[in-house]
């Protein structure tokens, strides 16, 4: 790595030290004053790590209204279809809303497209033993659901008027949709590249579609870059930092990169959000 930082990331760690709650003050000194160029690139990744966490506390307050109604209407009656149908139509990201009693079975499930999952038992899932054990909402990772395919699913608890426990209320959804309605207009014009990757290093969002979904550490295409994968295992074990990495993508010449990120996250799990551009 350089010995000496490039002065956007510099920009970005020093509004990223100012701004961001919970994270460490760095011993260094100020930043030297810095272009409207560099000053745009710390403002996107702040941006980006606002909005995501917005957006996803938007899904996890809709979730926890559905979930507090749900207590007074029941788990599997037409009122709680009504609540689920009505939930699932809240955002684009969202595939399905599903109830589960409180012994890990499915019983609801809207819309009408995923009725076929009801009845499916996923206690063995982590995140759902989560809630079972805690009665506590929880964000997962991106696994593969009881629906057949690759999502996230936030879940909430569902207690009656009486205050008793009886399941637990999930918006599963796809990061790649819910992160692309924030970072491509957020990126739009700009030279940076937007990433998103979860701490596992599968990568969430890019704005090149053809990584989404990979395995970083696993994918044979990154395993000749080693500077590469030891950025990608910082960005993995750190909050918050900067790397440089070269890569030459679909064949291509080697380019060197620059990143910067931070965290952005839900429930204690947390998503690593970067900002890239070539040197």
């Amino acid at each position: 790595m350089s010995s000496q930082l490039y002065p956007w990331i510099v920009a970005a760690l020093a509004v990223l030290v100012a701004a961001g709650a919970g994270f460490a003050a760095l011993n260094q000194p100020a930043p030297p004053p810095v272009s409207a160029t560099d000053e745009d690139a710390a403002a996107l990744l702040v941006r980006l790590q606002s909005d995501i966490t917005t957006a996803l506390e938007a899904l996890d307050g809709r979730l926890a209204y559905a979930a507090f109604d749900l207590g007074a209407t029941g788990l599997n009656d037409a009122a709680a279809h009504a609540i689920l149908a009505n939930l699932s139509a809240t955002d684009p990201s969202i595939v399905d809303c599903t109830v589960s009693d409180a012994g890990g079975t499915i019983v609801a499930a809207e819309p009408a497209a995923y009725h076929g999952v009801e009845g499916a038992d996923i206690w063995g899932q982590a995140h759902v033993r989560h809630v079972l054990a805690t009665k506590r909402p929880i964000m997962s990772e991106v696994i593969t659901v009881a629906e057949g395919f690759p999502a996230a699913v936030i879940t909430a608890p569902v207690f009656t008027n009486e205050s008793r426990f009886v399941g637990f209320a999930s918006i599963v959804f796809r990061p790649e949709d819910l992160i692309a309605g924030v970072a491509g207009p957020a990126a739009n014009g700009t030279p940076y590249q937007v990433m998103v990757v979860q701490t596992d290093g599968r990568v969430l969002y890019d704005t090149d579609p053809a990584q989404v979904g990979k395995m970083t550490f696993e994918d044979p295409l990154y395993a000749d870059y080693p500077d590469l994968l030891e950025a990608a295992r910082r960005v993995a074990d750190e909050r918050y930092g900067t790397a440089i990495y070269g890569f030459a993508a679909a064949g291509g010449q080697a380019v060197q990169k620059e990143i910067a990120w931070t965290t952005a996250g839900l429930h204690g799990t947390e998503w690593r959000v970067a900002v890239i551009r070539a040197v």
